[in-house]
């Protein structure tokens, strides 16, 4: 093959990898995908899979032990197997780098491949992969390699770019999943997904988050948001919400969970990675908040957000409709006695919207965190010790309590009030919204309440895509 920069491969190129478990589950499994890798190693006679599965956008793999298979196979065995599928079927096979010799494969149905499991990326070593890989003709370089943070993706989209031949990535480690996604941000030519119930590698993408992401429908083009927060967020409501928004409206854009410890680092990769000028937006949840300074130095105005807007440096808090509408819903009156059950950041928003409400009182299982936010704005604290002789005219449950199936009024001692607002989310109701239910309780679940600060959310993303755009 010829080498080219430009690389005019297919785009974009998703390979199913599938295990030969045997003969039948793999014809099962055929027709699924366009491109398909079938994984031989995992069956005990590698020579007895059905060849009627062979196309050329077939790829052929069998790992020995020593390179992360299943089974012992010869490398001289796998390599004459590999020639005689070339001959019959002009499919595509996959060889480790490192033990290949030149010439011995036609190098238009060859894919080199490295794999490293290292913590870190070591730039030099893979550097010198990429070089020796210019240096062997192939119609492909498979990299897969662990990114554990958020400047190794930068330094993977670098590197890519010394490759002289189209490069299929394969993500591992705690951003395994998303640098799939963006592979082709990053440079990339395809990467491999796994089958939902047999993935051939860790942290494979699972065709169910193919479909999630709309990932056939990527391309280095598409613009790029999502949510910043804990590991919480790979399980948020906007994951299914935005995509299937963006999708509807054939809008070019997805939104990805982003896990972040280190958010330096991630603000730097948002700054400095190449595809910069894609990015359209970000949902904040928790541990961030509060981080304003983080994100908008020049902001003094929100103590909390839940929205930043790289391009303008912009942050929100669209909690604040949230709380707004939920109020009206509800019908809470200035004069009834509301309780807020939590101390972080969503419960210091509530405190900040009902900032011209008389009766307000806070409530924590942590004390202290509550005692400071009762003094910043001036509201009483209830210890929850006193709780069960106490009611109240509303209660808004800022914590999580509830999503384990916990039951909200047994654990904290209160007594069921006239009006709630429960932002624990949950596929099924809490046992506090089960309550309202039965008493005929005024009531905001999580679900509504998430869904109308989304909306606001969702009206920022598109004008800033509609803006990207002009």
């Amino acid at each position: 093959m010829e080498d080219n920069p430009q690389r005019k491969q297919e785009y974009p190129i998703l390979i199913l990898s599938i295990p030969f478990i045997d003969t039948e589950f793999v014809k099962k499994q055929n027709s699924k995908s366009n491109w398909k890798e079938f994984r031989l190693d995992y069956f005990r006679d590698f020579r007895a899979f059905p060849q009627e599965c062979i196309d050329p956008k077939t790829i052929i793999t069998i790992r020995d032990i020593s390179e992360g298979g299943i089974n012992r196979i010869e490398f001289d065995e796998k390599l004459s197997y590999y020639k005689k599928m070339i001959d019959k079927y002009n499919c595509l096979v996959d060889c480790e780098i490192l033990l290949y010799k030149k010439n011995v494969l036609p190098s238009n149905n060859l894919i080199l491949s490295y794999h490293d499991n290292a913590e870190n990326i070591d730039e030099k070593k893979i550097l010198n992969i990429i070089k020796t890989s210019n240096s062997i003709p192939s119609k492909f370089l498979k990299i897969a390699l662990n990114i554990s943070g958020y400047s190794d993706v930068i330094r993977i989209s670098n590197l890519i770019k010394e490759s002289k031949k189209p490069v299929l990535f394969a993500g591992m480690g705690k951003l395994g999943k998303i640098t799939r996604i963006i592979y082709g941000h990053l440079g990339a030519e395809g990467t491999y997904i796994g089958m939902n119930e047999y993935q051939t590698a860790k942290d494979q993408l699972t065709e169910n988050e193919m479909d999630k992401f709309n990932l056939s429908n990527i391309t280095r083009k598409t613009y790029v948001g999502g949510i910043i927060g804990g590991e919480q967020v790979v399980d948020s409501l906007g994951l299914t919400y935005y995509n299937r928004y963006f999708r509807s409206h054939n809008i070019d854009a997805v939104y990805l969970p982003f896990v972040v410890n280190d958010l330096d680092d991630f603000l730097n990769f948002l700054k400095n990675c190449d595809f910069k000028d894609n990015f359209y937006g970000f949902s904040i949840t928790m541990p961030f908040k509060k981080k304003i300074d983080k994100f908008n130095k020049g902001t003094k105005k929100l103590p909390i957000i839940n929205l930043y807007l790289p391009e303008t440096n912009e942050v929100y808090n669209t909690d604040f409709t949230a709380f707004k509408k939920s109020i009206e819903y509800t019908g809470i009156k200035k004069k009834d006695t509301i309780l807020i059950f939590g101390s972080g950041a969503t419960a210091e928003t509530a405190l900040i919207s009902l900032n011209k409400f008389t009766n307000v009182f806070i409530m924590s299982r942590n004390s202290n965190s509550a005692k400071k936010l009762s003094l910043k704005y001036s509201r009483k604290f209830i210890p929850i010790v006193i709780s069960e002789k106490v009611k109240y005219d509303v209660i808004i449950n800022c914590t999580p309590l509830g999503m384990s199936d916990e039951n909200f009024l047994k654990t904290t001692n209160l007594k069921i009030s006239r009006k709630v607002i429960d932002l624990t989310y949950t596929k099924k109701n809490t046992s506090l919204i089960n309550k309202c239910e039965i008493k005929n309780v005024r009531f905001v679940d999580g679900k509504r309440f998430w869904h109308w600060q989304a909306k606001g959310q969702l009206n920022r993303f598109i004008n800033e895509i509609k803006h990207k755009k002009r």
